[in-house]
């Protein structure tokens, strides 16, 4: 009777053990699987500052426009996550008292491109459906005019950012976020007039919601 029970015993003991296993295995190819993200985003572009400061009021500034934006992600430990992200934004720009009086089209249009890679810490929300998230990051911002001597160019620019996510029982999820792109411009490749060319910083912020998808 005793040998009977301490070989179940046992056999409980083996089954157990297997199954805790396959339970760990499962939970570490899940985590596997679901370790990149991949999102895609749109929303608006808004420039806060001037590119060209004048004394009389008539500032030359960007206006705001569409944006646009693509997520990759990897989730590097628990709750942090490297990514690399890339946007475009249109906006066009108003033009002040120090753009020479002569410039002619062919429009006013902005072309904006921005390259940017850092971290993403993915905070525990009171929901499991609902993941506040910080991001912190930089690149290089290229800005191309349409405009009549006006040249391209590419600055370095900050990527920081506040959000959420919403989280379902599968493999896609929503998002908003609101993102500081702090950068700067250079004015001597604009057609100014009257003024002395500087670097004019910018404080750009770029609003967006997307979904996403972990495959």
């Amino acid at each position: 009777m005793t040998r009977a029970l301490l070989q179940a015993g046992l056999r409980g003991v083996g089954t157990a053990a297997c199954l805790g296993l396959l339970a760990t295995s499962a939970m570490a190819q899940s985590e596997r699987e679901h370790r990149w993200r991949i999102g895609a985003g749109t929303g608006g572009y808004v420039p806060r500052s001037s590119v060209i400061r004048t004394s009389d009021g008539s500032d030359t500034r960007l206006a705001a426009g569409p944006a646009f934006s693509v997520d990759l992600e990897y989730l590097a430990v628990q709750w942090v996550s490297v990514f690399a992200s890339g946007s475009a934004a249109f906006p066009s720009l108003r033009l002040g008292s120090a753009i020479r009086p002569d410039v002619q089209g062919p429009s006013n249009q902005v072309m904006l491109l921005g390259a940017t890679a850092g971290v993403l810490i993915l905070i525990p929300g009171v929901s499991p459906h609902f993941q506040p998230t910080l991001r912190a990051g930089g690149g290089l911002k290229a800005y191309s005019f349409d405009l009549t001597g006006a040249k391209s160019q590419s600055r370095l620019t900050g990527d920081f950012g506040v959000g959420f996510r919403g989280l379902g029982n599968g493999p896609i999820e929503v998002a908003a976020e609101v993102r500081y792109l702090p950068s700067s411009i250079d004015q001597a490749r604009l057609p100014t007039r009257g003024i002395v060319p500087q670097k004019q910083r910018q404080n750009d912020w770029l609003f967006g919601i997307g979904i996403a998808v972990r495959p």
